[in-house]
């Protein structure tokens, strides 16, 4: 039988004995990796059943796209920072090629020896033996050396502050260069020994033999090396599968990672997910045996995962504002105690008896966790924007904080006086000396429940805050005078309107919300809406994601977006010269939840005489939360605030306006700019504010 073109498989090794061995190696190696991550999903079935992985076909299609952008092309890694990208990919795809060659050598060697005869051909890739291991030279060996020489470099000379994984991140690194360094030794020896002559096939190997032919070792001392540093390797080999195996932490996330990504919610981006079968019949009949999280069964399998899968690499706590104000949450923090929590309680769990209650733990989940990290948060989703594996921290803090209002009543007194003005006035502004109807007064607005004829083209939904706040009523006014002027159909609930519940769901009452929002669905449907205007992009968010898990789908658009329509359509024609320089700030809950970015700026690169500039490199998806969002409007702040951070970041553009699409956003920056001392050249404005003074002319004044 011809030997097989290339190089030798297993040369001074002996095939199949030796050979063998080291095959059962590998396969022990394996075996342990793979029971290793039985043990895990042995403690993530404990976890409730996810309900929105969505239809098994669009989650295929999905994870296909996702595994080519973010898992194979390292997209999230490379745009956000761009040496640790290239350094991951590296060691990504070095990783994977050395992989491939080793299992292709072996599948090569044993349908040569085995089946090739019997079957009458080659393995499909055996013809190109001698150009493949150029390949596996270049793309394997190569890569993962240069991925590895700058993990050293980033963890051993710049070492960011966010890394605080030493041992772990010693010990990988050792293995990866122990193995590198022997695999090639392995190589340099065999080329030394058997094929100097075709330097271009193995060029690393070939400078690595280059060591012992020009230092005259003999041919039987090549042999020896060589017979004894091949063992070593392998060894090595095990080693790392054994020791992935064994201690599930920085190595682990090569294995959970990827699966994280791939079995992410379908979910809307800013959508909470409900709890089971919450109402006064499911809370009646048993079916909700529990608000929220107190303990690890409380979770779902996904969330277990999501707590297996982090990497520890702390680009979530980097983009925390929360954590940048030196609040005690970091996202990467709070992940991992989980996860610790996670390992201690999850054994005495499942070594409970069925259908028995298991111990209570010796520290409770929210103590393990610290429940300040847990009211910190904003839900701004910078983290899970950050987070290469798509880890859903907000969908945990939510669930936490749900069990912390719902059954232990354990909330700030003035976030608890918002919740009761919502539930008895129907918004969260307690001791505002405005009613829904103040703010229109004398603008000549069709009121559905008070006109004859309430078919209007779109329901523009003001809000609580534009409503009930005072200087957010502008931004209802301007945005009336837009409308008006683009000759648009359109009514307000007026008096009927109330909260859409957003503030008390992301507080965690979500009992609360639920009764809002059936409210409002059947108000909606009680007079024919189906296409509705927001002003405020956390009702946006409520109304266009959410309601839907109740039956309430409707045609949702943000006011901005809406109104670039018209302006791009020519309906709109900004006329007068708006001479100002604008800094836009992103709301979290129109741009990170939703994705809207182009329309606000197109709509200010419209206005005459507005010099649009940008907050790098906080700004669009990187954007930084005005610190309102998640309830936090109505919650204390000590020591450094948010919005003054956010306010820093404006005033750094030299700007004299920040243009924002949101209430909360205008109310928080308007207070940073008087607290920083500058509200006579500064300004907070909202964009529609801006447009409708663009609107008239030099004698006509704003909103004619």
């Amino acid at each position: 039988m011809p030997p097989l073109p290339g190089r030798e498989e297993f040369w001074n090794i002996g095939y199949p004995l030796l050979g063998m061995l080291v095959y059962l190696m590998i396969f022990i190696a394996y075996w342990s990796v793979l029971w290793g991550t039985y043990r895990r999903v042995r403690i993530w079935r404990l976890g409730r059943a996810m309900p929105d992985l969505g239809p098994l076909l669009p989650r295929i299609q999905r994870s296909i796209k996702l595994a080519g952008l973010d898992v194979f092309g390292h997209r999230r890694f490379i745009k956000r920072e761009l040496y640790p990208g290239l350094m991951h990919f590296f060691l990504f795809w070095g990783a994977l090629f050395l992989l491939i060659a080793t299992s292709l050598g072996a599948a090569e060697l044993n349908w040569h020896k085995y089946l090739s005869d019997f079957v009458g051909f080659e393995f499909p890739t055996a013809y190109l033996r001698d150009y493949t291991r150029l390949l596996w030279d270049v793309m394997g060996a190569g890569f993962a050396t240069v991925g590895l020489k700058m993990a050293l470099y980033r963890r051993y000379v710049l070492r960011p502050p966010r890394l605080n994984t030493f041992v772990d991140d010693t010990v990988f690194l050792a293995l990866i260069g122990s193995l590198l360094l022997t695999g090639l030794l392995v190589e340099g020896l065999r080329i030394a020994a058997t094929d100097p002559s075709r330097p271009w096939m193995e060029p690393l190997g070939y400078l690595f033999s280059l060591l012992f032919s020009g230092a005259g070792v003999t041919q039987y001392g090549m042999e020896v090396t060589h017979f004894t540093l091949y063992w070593v390797h392998v060894g090595l080999v095990a080693a790392a599968f054994i020791y992935t195996a064994v201690n599930f932490s920085k190595v682990s996330h090569m294995l959970f990672s990827p699966m994280n990504a791939l079995l992410r919610s379908d979910r809307p981006l800013g959508a909470l997910r409900p709890i089971p079968g919450l109402s006064e019949e499911g809370i009646a009949s048993g079916q909700v045996t529990r608000f929220g999280a107190k303990d690890l069964t409380d979770f779902t399998w996904k969330q277990l995962l999501d707590f297996d899968s982090c990497t520890n690499c702390g680009r979530c706590q980097d983009q925390c504002p929360a954590y940048a104000s030196g609040k005690v949450l970091s996202p990467r923090k709070l992940i991992q105690d989980l996860r610790a929590y996670q390992t201690l309680r999850a054994p005495v769990i499942l070594a409970t008896p069925k259908g028995q209650e298991p111990p209570p733990p010796q520290k409770a989940m929210l103590d393990f966790v610290d429940k300040e990290a847990v009211w910190s948060c904003t839900t701004c989703r910078a983290c899970m924007e950050a987070c290469p594996v798509f880890i859903e921290h907000i969908d945990s803090i939510v669930e936490m904080r749900r069990y912390l209002v719902l059954e232990e009543s354990e909330i700030q007194e003035i976030a608890l006086s918002a919740l009761q003005s919502m539930e008895q006035r129907g918004h969260p502004w307690r001791g505002t000396v405005f009613s829904r109807s103040d703010w229109y007064q004398g603008l000549d607005l069709k009121v559905l429940g008070q006109s004859q004829d309430p078919q209007v083209e779109a329901l523009l939904w003001v809000g609580c805050t534009p409503a009930l706040e005072e200087r957010s009523q502008g931004m209802a006014k301007a945005t009336v005078a837009v409308l008006k002027r683009a000759g648009v159909s359109f009514g307000i609930l007026g008096p009927e309107e109330t909260c859409t519940g957003d503030p008390a769901r992301r507080m965690g009452n979500e009992y609360l919300y639920m009764t809002l929002a059936k409210q409002n669905i059947e108000t909606f449907r009680r007079y024919g809406v189906k296409r509705i205007l927001t002003i405020c992009p956390h009702c946006f968010n409520t109304i266009k994601n959410e309601y839907p898990q109740f039956g309430g789908e409707f045609q949702v658009q943000h006011v901005t977006e809406f109104v670039n329509e018209l302006v791009q359509a020519g309906r709109i024609r900004p006329l007068r010269t708006v001479s100002a320089t604008v800094a836009y700030h992103d709301s979290c809950y129109l741009g990170r939840h939703n994705g809207v970015y182009d329309p606000p700026r197109e709509i200010a690169n419209a206005i005459r005489g507005v010099n649009l500039v940008e907050m790098e490199p906080r700004n669009r998806e990187r954007g930084f939360c005005c610190g309102a969002g998640g309830g936090r409007m109505w919650m204390a702040e000590p020591g450094a605030k948010v919005n003054h951070i956010r306010t820093e970041h404006f005033l750094q553009t030299k700007a004299d306006t920040v243009a924002v699409s949101c209430p909360f956003c205008l109310q928080m920056l308007t207070e940073g700019i008087s607290s920083k001392g500058v509200a006579e050249t500064k300004k907070a404005r909202d964009l529609m504010e801006i447009l409708a003074e663009s609107l008239g002319d030099e004698k006509r004044g704003i909103y004619q």
